[in-house]
């Protein structure tokens, strides 16, 4: 039933492409009936021609021109039958992707959270080209092989219907065997596909941490753990591979004795006709038995086309049923009745939020925070405490669970998410690069910045000389090739935050990657813009923000402590004891 629905809704994207589809098909009419008739041209040239002083060159050359012409119409029509399913077909990839690719910019943060990259990679390139594979043998040869086989049937039984009625008999024996080897077929094809996405993500993982994997030696057990995988593969592909060798030929064989089958009766009728003791009343010539023993011969051969095309099919609806559950992750609600906010003070208030990314086990309970225009709050605490978990429900990246988070009085709940984020800037840990010229990059959301703007902005997070060093300047390409530190890929990411100046401020461990003199100059550059603005500071160098208005010393997911850093010192409680263990001498 799955395989039903699936298969329906593929075929809702071939609904645009509708005038393409009918044009495809009435070319592929005419492929078929031009290659069909040949046959019959064939057996009538043959007929003129046998026995001695019996041949009417004249008719046969006519023949022989009709047989020209079919093949010319034939060429012509087939050649435009493939460009248009073609055309069709990567038109409805470029959709899919499309598709995806917008799905994947409207599902919730979690769902990317939980899925492996590799997977999601897997299911828009992989899964999308077996489907555009299905898509074109589907097009191509199903219609053909269905019009051919009905066309080559009607005009058997017109040529001689006992011979008709024997291939007609035999035929479903060709097709139970296609049918029970695509069955067995099915489940190895369905495990290939998810071994697939498995590997790609174990790929995908280990290509994007091999410093991490080197630098633990971890090489041996990442690669038996690769070969585990790929072995599973190897097992599945064999399987779907044995199975998909087997079909054409064991159909092939079969078609073979039906074939050997038809050849002897129909030359028993021949040799009775000739010998004027017909069968049934039965006249049949050479001619006409060639012309049915090639109809015999194509009327089995679009059944082996047939099986390939099932086998292809099978392939594309899994990968279509793995395309389809990616599309079917729940999507960001409709906010077209929000509020989109066009100014911003920067007032947070926190109250009574509750918020834990799995039910069964609670993680911020009862958390409270008032927070006013311009003031820098700190915030500190072990590993796991809820410090990112914080600023990812400021974001709404995830939602909270109970309680409420307002902004300048206004709920953020009632406000559009992008009108929200608007006022944010924020620079991580991770530095987040993408493929362009550093210009590009540090004018990232800001697109109608100016050189001289981009420029000002590179200066003040300390990133200018370094760029004017690089090969084109502000014009360079950032890749691996350009070999940029992991600081100078940080310093990139906060002059991109310089440049869009927002209302309010997040900094998760921003100068992480910087050295110390560097770190004291953009925290300098930080004071500036931190000015009147409304920041957050996630740091587990607590010298880092000993200046902060507020230090919110947090564990468990709740608040421990309050206040500013030398008040939290004189407590002598959890802060004091986290920031002299950072000064300890062993």
């Amino acid at each position: 039933m799955k395989s039903k629905n699936t298969f329906k809704r593929m075929l809702s994207y071939t609904k645009k492409y509708k005038i393409q589809i009918i044009i495809s098909l009435f070319c592929s009419f005419i492929y078929v009936f031009s290659t069909i008739i040949i046959p019959i041209l064939s057996g009538l040239a043959i007929d003129n021609m046998i026995g001695a002083n019996n041949v009417n060159m004249q008719k046969v050359l006519i023949y022989v021109l009709g047989i020209l012409i079919s093949l010319i119409l034939g060429a012509f029509f087939y050649w435009l039958m493939n460009y248009l399913t073609g055309v069709v077909t990567y038109r409805i990839v470029k959709d899919l992707r499309k598709e995806a690719m917008e799905q994947l910019m409207n599902v919730k943060i979690k769902t990317i959270d939980t899925l492996p990259h590799g997977e999601i990679l897997s299911k828009i390139i992989t899964d999308i080209d077996i489907v555009s594979d299905g898509l074109i043998q589907g097009f191509r040869q199903f219609f053909v092989s269905i019009l051919t086989i009905l066309l080559t049937l009607i005009i058997m039984f017109i040529l001689c219907w006992p011979l008709a009625i024997s291939v007609l008999l035999l035929t479903p024996l060709s097709m139970l065997v296609a049918y029970l080897i695509a069955k067995g077929s099915s489940k190895s094809v369905k495990k290939q596909a998810n071994l697939k996405g498995e590997l790609s993500s174990i790929s995908s993982e280990y290509l994007f941490n091999q410093k991490t994997v080197n630098l633990f030696s971890y090489e041996k057990e990442a690669d038996a753990k690769f070969n585990e995988v790929n072995n599973k593969l190897d097992k599945a592909w064999f399987k779907a591979q044995f199975y998909a060798a087997l079909i054409n030929p064991s159909t092939r064989f079969v078609n073979a004795l039906i074939y050997a089958l038809v050849t002897t009766l129909g030359a028993i009728i021949v040799i009775k006709s000739n010998l004027k003791e017909p069968i049934l009343g039965l006249s049949l010539t050479v001619g006409t038995l060639f012309s049915f023993l090639t109809y015999a011969s194509n009327y089995t051969k679009p059944f082996n086309e047939i099986s390939s095309v099932i086998a292809e099919l099978q392939n594309s609806l899994t990968s279509m049923k793995r395309i389809f559950d990616l599309f079917d992750e729940e999507r960001l609600p409709n906010e077209d009745n929000k509020l989109a906010l066009k100014e911003c003070e920067g007032n947070l208030n926190i109250e009574h939020v509750y918020f834990s990314y799995s039910l069964d086990k609670p993680l911020i309970e009862d958390f409270n925070l008032n927070v006013k225009k311009g003031m820098k709050i700190a915030i500190v605490g072990p590993t796991g405490c809820g410090k990112t978990t914080l600023i990812n429900l400021l974001m709404r990246f995830y939602d909270i669970n109970k309680g409420n988070i307002y902004l300048d009085n206004k709920s953020i709940y009632d406000l559009k998410r992008n009108s929200l984020r608007s006022f944010y800037g924020m620079v991580l840990q991770e530095t987040c690069l993408f493929y362009g010229t550093v210009k590009e990059n540090i004018a990232y959301g800001k697109n109608n910045a100016t050189e001289e703007e981009i420029i000002e902005a590179a200066k003040k997070a300390y990133a200018h000389n370094f760029i004017m060093q690089l090969p084109k300047g502000y014009d360079t390409i950032i890749s691996d090739e350009e070999g940029l530190s992991q600081g100078q890929k940080q310093l990139i990411c906060v002059a991109r935050l310089m440049l869009k100046k927002p209302t309010l401020l997040i900094l998760d461990e921003a100068t992480s990657s910087l050295d110390t003199r560097t770190e004291l100059l953009i925290q300098k550059g930080f004071n500036k813009i931190m000015e009147g603005h409304t920041s957050f500071i996630i740091a587990h160098r607590l010298s880092t923000i000993i200046d902060a208005d507020l230090i919110l010393v947090m564990k468990d997911g709740k608040i421990i402590e309050t206040g500013k850093h030398h008040q939290l010192l004189e407590k002598n409680g959890f802060y004091a004891k986290l920031y002299n263990s950072q000064f300890q001498i062993h």
